[in-house]
């Protein structure tokens, strides 16, 4: 599958707690820490979405916004309310505090989605389901976790088809894993 086939996502519902601001409007490198994720997606993907219950803040971007279908369920709530709004067979979803994606694993993600759910990388942290491609097709097994008060990525994965990237393979594609670099702490900022 290509690009052409889904619709890039930024999730910016998190209560940004550890980071004491909403790390999402923060500076980096002159500019709010949304719009550099927001760029990457808005080069890749011909349609691209924005997942918040506070649109006016994000008004600046110039996104289409969807509120939570289920606020204040965390992640998969988001996910769940993106493959919900979008028409495309797929989405690439990613975390507003993510300022370094790279277009190329990007692209390598959806090019393996082929026979799969979620393409989903693995690091040495563990899975990175905010780094992930979802199937549309999975929207309603997202809906009855969510109704029945499951919130949890992970848990949703057992009832999936999943195709895990190793760090080997995204290395080879990209030669780094700067991607996952997300802002979590004031102390996360580069200097």
């Amino acid at each position: 599958m290509s690009t052409n086939d889904c619709t890039g996502v930024l999730l910016a519902g998190g209560k940004s707690s550890r980071f004491g601001a909403n790390k999402a409007l923060t500076k980096l490198a002159g500019k709010a820490m949304i719009e550099h994720p927001a760029k990457i997606l808005a080069e890749l993907f011909e349609n691209y979405l924005l997942i918040t219950n506070t649109p006016a803040e994000y008004a600046f971007l110039g996104w289409p916004m969807v509120g939570d279908i289920y606020p204040d369920a965390g992640p998969l709530a988001g996910i769940h309310t993106a493959l919900k709004a979008v028409t495309s067979p797929l989405i690439f979803v990613a975390g507003c505090d993510m300022p370094f994606l790279d277009k190329t694993l990007i692209s390598y993600l959806c090019s393996l989605v082929e026979g799969y759910d979620v393409v989903v990388p693995r690091t040495a942290k563990g899975l990175e389901p905010l780094h992930a491609i979802y199937r549309q097709s999975i929207v309603e097994i997202i809906d009855k976790n969510l109704a029945r008060g499951n919130r949890k990525i992970h848990q949703v994965f057992s009832e999936l088809k999943i195709r895990e990237v190793s760090e080997a393979e995204m290395l080879a594609a990209t030669g780094d894993l700067i991607s996952f670099r997300n802002i979590n702490t004031m102390a996360d900022l580069p200097e």
